[in-house]
């Protein structure tokens, strides 16, 4: 399968290194990052939760999977919460990278396996994760049966939520982005979708929303949402439907 360009990029060592700097380049990006850590926290602690009261089991039990891990920046608030990690990117150079920030946080003990591949042909088992981070990825699939085998794939091998994000078309952001743009006579390169197009990829792949809260709509555009899977219990065997 072909990569996005943006994609490409990162398999090379220093620009995944780019990439792991380019969240504290600035006050702004600085407070975005904070900001942006927080809201996957919070809907992340929101998913163990859940998954508590399905089966009563404890987060110290949990398995997440983090796909894309890209340079770790969410590794190490997922894995202190849960018994294994599974960090998943198709960039060596980003597989290295989460190592390193586990290894940082004294939590590589927690770093069950890393997996090396596409998003949309996860190479796990059907069920085999409790919970799943998918950050920052799909907005730069622009083709939807590309971002429908992403979401599918993650309702396929976890058994519970997943922490995922969109950029909001309708956000104050996206759209002066698009306005500009058009004045000068371009289209944008963002995937940028409204809450209707989510919530119809979302449905389709097996989820359901649960929170949908912005980053920063006059800044970014981001949305950080919370689904849970709505086919089957989370203690149901899944089978591949291929």
């Amino acid at each position: 399968m072909t990569l996005p360009t943006y994609s490409q990029r990162h398999l090379d060592p220093a620009q995944a290194e780019a990439y792991r700097k380019k969240f504290k380049r600035s006050l702004v990006r600085r407070l975005s990052g904070r900001r942006e850590t927080k809201l996957v926290e919070e809907a992340f602690l929101a998913g163990l939760a859940w998954l508590q009261a399905q089966d009563g089991q404890a987060a110290n039990t949990r398995t997440l999977l983090d796909s894309p891990c890209g340079a770790g920046r969410f590794a190490v608030l997922g894995a202190k919460r849960v018994a294994h990690y599974i960090a998943s990117d198709h960039s060596p150079a980003m597989l290295e990278l989460t190592r390193q920030a586990l290894a940082k946080a004294k939590l590589e003990g927690r770093l069950q396996q890393t997996v090396e591949g596409d998003a949309r042909t996860l190479a796990l088992p059907d069920q085999s994760v409790d919970i799943a981070f998918c950050l920052r990825l799909t907005h730069h699939f622009p083709e939807r049966n590309d971002r429908i085998q992403i979401l599918s794939e993650l309702r396929r091998v976890s058994r519970g939520p997943l922490i995922t994000t969109y950029l909001d078309k309708a956000s104050s952001k996206q759209r002066r982005h698009v306005a500009k743009l058009q004045k000068q006579g371009k289209q944008t390169r963002r995937v940028l979708l409204n809450l209707n197009q989510w919530q119809s990829e979302t449905i389709e792949t097996g989820w359901k929303i649960q929170t949908s809260k912005p980053l920063s709509g006059f800044f970014s555009g981001l949305r950080i949402v919370l689904c849970t899977p709505t086919d089957l219990p989370v203690n149901e065997p899944r089978k591949r439907g291929r």
